[in-house]
């Protein structure tokens, strides 16, 4: 009861604000709890990465660090995960990565693993182990740690990061392990802005592996088909966050089971949605996927041509990684103006 869960979030911030001996502290991390578990299904990432970056600077005004510390972890994830410019947030890890691992080891790990993917994305090498001494050098053992202490959240995280990295790469088995590897770990009493993702790259692998693997891999296909019915039930929540993510599941479930004449139609309608919501991760993305369908029924120039727009929104995102891996797969050719030829409308880019 997505509604209901709003409804009482709504109520909790009133009775905290209107209390004659209200707690700034208290109010603080409920404000925090509540937009990263329940406003997730109603506001966009971007917009409630700014109110959690408000609330890290008043954290710090009243001595708060680890609340604003949190609170900017939180921030930069949301940017991370809902497009934000990615030269950005690297910029960040360089600025403020030493800040956040020299007061607390605890969050520098989570931080690590949002690293990973930016690096994957970006191609740009990235310290993250230095700060722990010899004591943790890589991912690994960061892993083992986590085992070692049945730290089910951290480990959580990891595959699902790792199964975000994987999908992006391109190695699609790796990235279905990870996805089922995260369906091990007992559930977060609490839904969090990864879940959503986990879910939504999840109905992807599922459906591409599915065409991969052959027709008769209904598993797949049934898997594919409910995480495209949550976006469905999700997108009556909040269209800017969730249309174009179900829509684009929608037109992988079609080219899955062979309905063509609505799947040009349905790849187009989230690649609409995605740039009139500013969504230009998801942009580039639906383009790839809308290439790859022209390119496995032969249409080798409607294919590059997405593929070439896809290059566009993936270099104007950041993630230059992307940008390389397209153009060296289908030995596409562009020249350098071709990447400001197009543009997301600038009142709702999210690389502002």
């Amino acid at each position: 009861d997505y509604s209901g869960g709003k409804y009482w979030s709504d109520v909790a911030r009133k009775i905290i604000k209107s209390h004659p001996k209200k707690n700034k502290v208290s109010e603080l991390r409920t404000e925090v709890l509540l937009h990263v578990s329940i406003d997730i299904y109603f506001m966009p990432p971007r917009d409630i990465s700014s109110i959690l970056m408000n609330c890290y600077h008043d954290a710090m005004k009243i001595g708060q660090v680890d609340s604003a510390l949190i609170s900017l972890f939180l921030a930069w994830r949301f940017r991370l995960l809902g497009g934000h410019n990615l030269s950005m947030i690297l910029q960040f890890f360089k600025d403020r990565g030493k800040l956040t691992a020299n007061h607390s080891k605890f969050i520098t790990t989570f931080v690590i693993l949002d690293a990973m993917l930016l690096k994957e994305l970006t191609g740009q090498s990235i310290d993250c182990f230095s700060v722990f001494g010899d004591s943790i050098c890589s991912l690994d053992d960061l892993r083992s740690e986590a085992e070692s202490s049945h730290d089910n959240r951290w480990l959580r995280n990891f595959h699902v990061i790792k199964m975000l990295t994987a999908y992006w790469r391109g190695d699609y088995m790796a990235a279905d392990d990870h996805f089922h590897a995260t369906l091990t770990c007992p559930t977060a009493k609490m839904p969090q802005i990864h879940s959503i993702y986990h879910t939504f790259f999840g109905g992807l692998l599922a459906l591409h592996l599915h065409r991969q693997v052959g027709s008769n891999d209904d598993q797949r296909l049934n898997q594919g088909r409910q995480m495209m019915e949550k976006f469905e039930t999700w997108a009556q929540n909040s269209l800017p966050v969730f249309e174009n993510k179900w829509l684009l599941l929608k037109a992988e479930y079609c080219a899955s089971v062979g309905e063509h004449e609505n799947t040009q139609l349905l790849y187009k309608a989230s690649i609409k949605s995605a740039q009139d919501h500013g969504n230009i991760h998801e942009l580039a993305l639906a383009f790839e996927l809308l290439g790859n369908y022209y390119c496995y029924h032969g249409h080798d120039v409607d294919s590059n041509e997405c593929f070439r727009k896809a290059c566009v929104y993936y270099k104007q995102w950041g993630a230059t990684a992307m940008v390389e891996k397209l153009m060296r797969k289908h030995s596409l050719r562009m020249e350098p103006d071709a990447f400001s030829e197009l543009q997301v409308g600038k009142s709702k880019n999210p690389r502002e």
